[in-house]
């Protein structure tokens, strides 16, 4: 009897689970910045290994980056004014990822989306990111990444 009460339950909460809204998490920065900054230069490998991984464990990829995202200036207008245009948003269901990542970006903006957003409104995007043009001298012993080697990660509507 106890075990099929903690079926039942264990079959509602689940059902539940099933029914609440998907927390979305974001990092919100200038594309310049997030794509054709030095600094940054090891994103583009970290999403790829993110991929890998989550291929690996038989599971669907949970972030996208989403440029100059629509929820931005109609939720957020403040943090908006923060942001040099165009901008771009790296968002994802893993909270501890998105802080793994903020802390490795450092000069982005961090945003816990409303659950009441749907995944729609969360993966809406509102432009396109620009064609960056190489600065100066490149001394590294490898070469640049690819332009556009960001749309992959774009949402697909």
């Amino acid at each position: 009897m106890a075990q099929s009460m903690s079926m039942q339950r264990s079959g509602t909460v689940v059902g539940r689970k099933a029914e609440m809204a998907q927390e979305w998490y974001a990092l919100v920065c200038n594309c310049d910045f997030f794509f054709n900054d030095p600094q940054n230069e090891s994103v583009a490998e970290q999403l790829r290994e993110r991929v890998r991984f989550f291929k690996e464990q038989n599971r669907e990829t949970d972030f996208f980056i989403v440029p100059e995202p629509v929820w931005l200036d109609k939720k957020y207008p403040e943090l908006a004014k923060q942001v040099k245009r165009p901008c771009v948003a790296l968002i994802s269901t893993d909270k501890l990822w998105i802080t793994f990542m903020k802390l490795r970006l450092d000069r982005v903006l961090r945003i816990d989306l409303p659950t009441e957003m749907s995944d729609a409104e969360v993966l809406a995007v509102g432009g396109t990111v620009p064609d960056f043009q190489a600065e100066g001298k490149w001394t590294a012993p490898y070469a640049r990444y690819t332009p556009g080697w960001w749309n992959v990660f774009l949402p697909k509507h």
